[in-house]
């Protein structure tokens, strides 16, 4: 009979307390996993306040698979040495399931942003807007876009891999101003990504012409850039930096490549003193 001066729980008190259901702690007595402190003069079995660490400690091992008989094994003999050791194997292998949740959640939240953007889309007008700064992951070397698709799968993959970007959402391309000016975009160009990365670089705050083009042929997306630049030229405004690529809608959203979206931004400042139409 157990002491009457220390707290027992019944299996049913245990499990609530615990938040688990009842049949886990049976289940677990079933295999001589975790079983309960004793049994009642009446034959009830009941825990105690000594348990509820052993029996988190198993839940948590077992939330990250480990086999049911190395944690019998263990749980026999308990010991510092061996507690260490498999402590150390399951915070690598949590550390690995982390990080592909973070990379997960890193995807849902910049299509949530990008699809809430697109429902304030206009496609064919220039909209100016003021941006904060953020950081952005550039790729070192510029990137030719007239290779064929094992070649360009070749360049971009360790780039994307290295950053454990994953979606085509999450990343565009940078032309630079000395490029859009000369109207050679669409061949030679920056791969970059929007990421709080270690080699980031901080896009710098400002007033960005944007315009969103529909469709994914040279000719049109020339057109778009066309219209960009004479609107430039029309507002008095001038590049203040390089111009971005990104990819709104692609074959993730849409079934056809005539509804894909890209969105293209680039900073600007006004050709006078003055910055009072902005």
């Amino acid at each position: 009979m157990k002491n009457t001066f220390e707290k027992t729980f019944s299996t049913g008190e245990f499990s609530k307390l615990l938040e688990v259901n009842k049949d886990t702690l049976l289940y677990y007595d079933k295999i001589d996993l975790f079983k309960p402190a004793g049994t009642f003069d009446n034959g009830y079995r009941y825990y105690t306040f000594d348990q509820f660490d052993q029996f988190l400690a198993i839940q948590s091992l077992r939330a990250v698979e480990v086999p049911i008989k190395e944690l019998k094994t263990y749980f026999d003999a308990p010991n510092i040495q061996d507690l260490r050791q498999l402590a150390l194997e399951q915070h690598e292998k949590v550390a690995r399931e982390i990080q592909k949740l973070q990379d997960i959640q890193f995807f849902l939240d910049r299509t949530v942003t990008l699809t809430k953007e697109m429902e304030e889309v206009s496609f064919g007008k220039v909209l100016i807007k003021q941006l904060p700064a953020e950081p952005v992951v550039y790729r070192d070397e510029k990137i030719n876009w007239s290779l064929s698709i094992e070649e360009l799968y070749e360049q971009t993959t360790p780039f994307l891999k290295r950053l454990g970007v994953k979606s085509t959402a999450a990343y565009g391309i940078m032309y630079s101003k000395e490029d859009f000016l000369n109207k050679e975009f669409g061949v030679i160009s920056y791969l970059f990504c929007r990421l709080d990365y270690p080699s980031a670089k901080m896009r710098p705050a400002g007033h960005y012409a944007t315009i969103y083009h529909q469709g994914y042929d040279e000719i049109s997306q020339t057109e778009t850039y066309n219209t960009l630049l004479v609107y430039l030229e029309q507002e008095q405004l001038a590049l203040d930096g390089d111009i971005y690529e990104e990819y709104l809608l692609h074959s993730i959203a849409a079934k056809e490549e005539k509804n894909f979206i890209t969105k293209i931004s680039v900073k600007v400042k006004p050709r006078e003193a003055s910055y009072q139409t902005l």
